[in-house]
């Protein structure tokens, strides 16, 4: 359990800032819209996890947590991959870094 949070505290602990200068950055002028557009969505996804979560407990119980999470993980990982390909490091390939 301590392993499991000091991961998600490292893996987490940046994305608010990172999401943040990402939004303003590919906002331009219209960067505060973007922001204000951020923070709805962080919280309704907040609060959608919590509720899919106490649904999850209620029907399924605890130990329907981690088959959830790898389904979930699955397209994100993809989604992840296709982005880091075409925008993290621009003028080189993933491929040729030994990714």
């Amino acid at each position: 359990m301590y392993a499991a949070a000091t991961l998600w505290g490292l893996g987490w602990g940046g994305v608010p800032t990172l999401l943040q200068t990402g939004v303003s950055v590919a906002g331009g002028e219209h960067a505060d819209t973007a922001q204000s557009m951020l923070v709805t969505v962080w919280n309704v996804a907040m609060a959608g996890g919590g509720v899919v979560g106490g649904l999850l407990l209620t029907n399924l119980g605890p130990m329907s947590f981690p088959w959830i999470v790898l389904l979930l993980l699955a397209p994100v990982f993809l989604v992840v991959v296709a982005a880091a390909r075409t925008n993290g490091f621009p003028g080189t390939r993933l491929s040729e870094r030994g990714c």
